[in-house]
C-alpha cells in the first residue's frame, strides 16, 4: 500500500504555491508544522525545537523528497512523531470530523514543498 501512496504522491507533484504555503506552514490550525519545527537554526520561542529547522531542508531533501516525507514520515522512520500528513492509515485517536481524511490536501502539501523549497539555510 505504501509503495502505491509512493506512486500517487510522485504522479500529482505540482510546483505548488509558494505564498499559499508560507501561511499555511505558519498557521498553527493546520500543517502544525511549527509546533515541532523551527524556520531557522536560530529558532525563535514561538517555534519548536524538538525537529530539524525547516532552512535546510531544500538543502538536504529534493523536492520529491520533502514531499514524500511530509506525506508520511513513517515510510522512512516508523517510530516517527511526525503526523503522516497524507495517510489516514494506523492512525488512533482521530476526531471524528477527520476519520478517513487526511490533514493536508494534494494542493496544501504541493504549497508546502514550493515554500519549502525556497528557504535556505544562512
Amino acid at each position: 500500500m505504501r509503495a502505491l501512496l509512493a506512486l500517487a504522491l510522485a504522479a500529482s507533484a505540482q510546483a505548488g504555491d509558494v505564498e499559499r504555503g508560507r501561511a499555511l506552514l505558519a498557521d498553527r490550525t493546520q500543517s502544525l508544522c511549527l509546533l515541532c519545527h523551527a524556520l531557522t537554526a536560530a529558532g525563535d520561542p514561538n517555534q519548536g525545537n524538538l525537529a530539524p529547522p525547516l532552512d535546510a531542508a531544500a538543502a538536504r531533501l529534493s523536492r520529491q523528497d520533502l514531499r514524500e516525507r511530509i506525506a508520511d514520515m513513517r515510510r522512512f522512520n516508523a517510530t516517527t512523531v511526525m503526523p503522516p500528513f497524507r495517510s489516514t492509515e494506523g492512525l488512533r485517536d482521530v476526531a471524528p470530523a477527520w476519520q478517513g481524511r487526511p490533514a493536508l490536501t494534494e494542493q496544501q502539501l504541493d504549497d508546502l514543498v514550493a515554500y519549502l523549497t525556497t528557504l535556505t539555510p544562512p
